[in-house]
Order: structure tokens, then C-alpha cells, then sequence
């Protein structure tokens, strides 16, 4: 359990760690729409990530199959971590010993909350309406992360990433919320799932949440958006699984409060490492090599260096020095003495000699 938990938390985090760059370099434009996951789609190592979290989900499944959940999603917490490194390496800035405090506080904060309020042995599926109320657990996570979206998008800088971020964590909440309530149904038979608002939930939600999370991870801070997604999702799962989905923590009056507290501690540490993320760096364009800047304006070319007579006369006074006939064997035609002459005239009376 312990391995396999450990392998889902290396994979989800290096999954999240390329996905992040990859999204990173896609056009501004394309923050929100399809045409991002069109984008990234032809992109190798952007599927590898996806290949990543595939297996870290696969991973993770085996470890909760053969491990109690508490242990099991504080083992997977770790992820965090490995995507942070990954990130820092990637990027070659260190990441300074603040900041390191404030992702390992983010870690033990989200994984003592899971501890405190892990459900004790009341499944939810015995909640008497459990459908309607996976369906508005459903639409409150989804409407949230719309509108937090809809504002990150209309946002710029921290703001945007953080806004973002709480739109992609709400999005893997209303991913988890379907995607149980599939599991239910689907518990009954494939007759059930036939008419089951739940088969459908699951491809239009899945699809945006990973619109969601790309476009979290096109704001280009991962150490905001990172830390931001890990600690909203399991909050927020908890907070419906408890609210609307009958769930039981495990703990009673004392748990609440450690659960308060973790959520207060993650919530300080999450602001520490938004303030201490570094600007993100603008791609720098694409130098003009010289000989096609020399195509593209080719002055020497078009422009010859012209001397006009005003200036030679002002730099060379020949009617002055004006050679005679026959000295140094040098003749200047009678046409040309008086056009020299002429331009003398025209220049200002500091700059010539007035003298006949």
C-alpha cells in the first residue's frame, strides 16, 4: 500500500510538473477554449504527462483498494512536493527556505485535514436521496469553478493564477463528486446507467476539468497554481461529502477543530508561496539575424550616398582655389566654374568667404 501509494504521488506530481510547463508555452488566446487541449494535444510531452497521471491514477486505486483512505491520501499528498522540484529544476532558480517551509506546511496541512475527517465506516451511497444530492454536490463545485474561471480569465497575474487554480480544484471536485455517483449507479447494473444522468456528467465534467486545469497551468506560476489545486480539492470534497453527501468524519468535536486549523495553516502557507513566486518570464522574441534585416530594409542599396553641390562647394570652396587653365595640367569648363560659383552664393554668409 505504502509503495503504490508513494508510486501515485510521483506520478501524479511529475504528470502535473510537464503539463504545467507545456501549458505554460501556449498562446494567451487560447486560455479557456477547446483550442488549448488542440494545442497541447500535439505536443509528445504534454501526453506524457497525461500518460503520468493515468498511471498515478491507476496507482492510486491500487493503494485505496488495499489501504485505508486516510493513510492512503496523505501518502498521495505528497505530490506536491515532487511537482515543486520538478518545476525548480526545470526553471534553474532555488527555491528559497521560505518558500520550502510554506509548500511542506501546504503538505502535512492537507494531510492531517484528510486524517481528521476521513468518513467513518457510513458509506454515503446509504444517504436516502443520494442521486439529488450528488447532482447538487455536483452543480455547486461546478458552478463555483465556472465563476472563479469566468474571473480569472478577466484577471491578470497572481490573480489570475490563484483564481484559475480555484477553478481547476473545484473542477477535480466536481470531477470526484460524478464520478462516485457513477460509481453508484453503475453498482446497480447497465441497465441503470442507461438512464442515468451520471454517464454523461462524467464525459462533459472530465473534459472540463482538464480544459480547467491547463488553462490554471497556462498562467505560467506554477508555485501558485500547483499548491493552490492540491489544497482546494480535498477541502472542498470533504466540505460536500460532509454537506451534502452524508458523510461522517471519523472524529468529532476535536477533529473539527484540528480540521479548522490544518485548513488555516494551508490557507498561510498558500499566501506565503504566492508572494514569494517569482514574476512569469515574457518569451523573448526571436532575434532578426542581419542579412534578413539587410533584406528587409537594404538602405545602402536604396539610398546611394549623394553629394550634392551645396555641400561640396561648402566642404571644397573651388572658386577659390580654382585651378587656371593649364595648372598641374587641370581645365575646368566655364559651365562648371559658374554652377561652383552659384552654390557659394547660396551658402550663409558665416560658413563662406564674401570676397569676390
Amino acid at each position: 500500500m505504502i509503495v503504490t501509494a508513494l508510486a501515485a504521488a510521483i506520478l501524479y506530481g511529475a504528470g502535473a510538473a510537464v503539463e504545467q510547463r507545456q501549458a505554460a508555452a501556449a498562446p494567451e488566446s487560447s486560455a479557456g477554449r477547446p483550442r488549448l487541449l488542440l494545442l497541447l494535444a500535439r505536443q509528445p510531452l504534454w501526453l506524457l504527462g497525461i500518460a503520468a497521471q493515468v498511471g498515478g491514477f491507476a496507482a492510486h486505486a491500487v493503494a485505496l483498494r488495499s489501504g485505508p483512505l486516510a493513510t492512503v491520501q496523505m501518502l498521495v499528498a505528497g505530490e506536491l512536493i515532487v511537482a515543486v522540484v520538478i518545476v525548480r529544476v526545470w526553471s534553474g532558480r532555488p527555491l528559497s527556505r521560505a518558500a520550502w517551509v510554506a509548500a511542506l506546511t501546504v503538505v502535512l496541512a492537507i494531510a492531517a485535514f484528510l486524517a481528521v475527517t476521513a468518513p467513518g465506516h457510513h458509506h454515503p451511497a446509504s444517504h436516502p436521496d443520494y442521486n439529488v444530492a450528488a447532482a447538487l454536490g455536483a452543480v455547486v463545485s461546478g458552478g463555483g469553478a465556472l465563476v472563479a474561471a469566468s474571473a480569472g480569465l478577466r484577471a491578470a497575474g497572481r490573480s489570475r493564477a490563484v483564481l484559475l487554480a480555484v477553478a481547476a480544484g473545484l473542477a477535480d471536485t466536481c470531477s470526484a463528486v460524478v464520478t462516485m455517483a457513477f460509481s453508484y449507479v453503475a453498482s446497480h447494473g447497465p441497465a441503470a446507467l442507461l438512464t442515468s444522468w451520471t454517464v454523461y456528467a462524467v464525459a462533459v465534467v472530465g473534459a472540463g476539468n482538464v480544459l480547467l486545469t491547463q488553462t490554471a497551468y497556462q498562467a505560467g506560476r506554477p508555485m501558485v497554481t500547483l499548491p493552490v489545486i492540491a489544497a482546494v480539492t480535498p477541502v472542498t470534497s470533504v466540505a460536500i461529502g460532509i454537506g451534502l453527501l452524508g458523510e461522517t468524519p471519523g472524529t468529532g468535536v476535536a477533529g473539527a477543530v484540528v480540521a479548522c486549523l490544518a485548513v488555516l495553516a494551508a490557507s498561510v502557507a498558500l499566501a506565503c508561496l504566492a508572494r514569494s513566486a517569482p514574476h512569469s518570464e515574457p518569451t523573448a522574441s526571436p532575434a532578426v539575424p542581419e542579412p534578413a534585416l539587410s533584406r528587409a530594409v537594404p538602405v545602402a542599396r536604396r539610398v546611394p550616398p549623394a553629394v550634392p553641390e551645396l555641400a561640396l562647394s561648402r566642404a571644397v570652396p573651388v572658386a577659390r582655389h580654382m585651378p587656371q587653365a593649364g595648372d598641374d595640367g587641370v581645365t575646368i569648363s566655364p559651365s562648371l566654374a559658374i554652377r561652383l560659383r552659384a552654390g557659394r552664393r547660396m551658402l550663409p554668409a558665416h560658413s563662406r568667404d564674401d570676397r569676390p
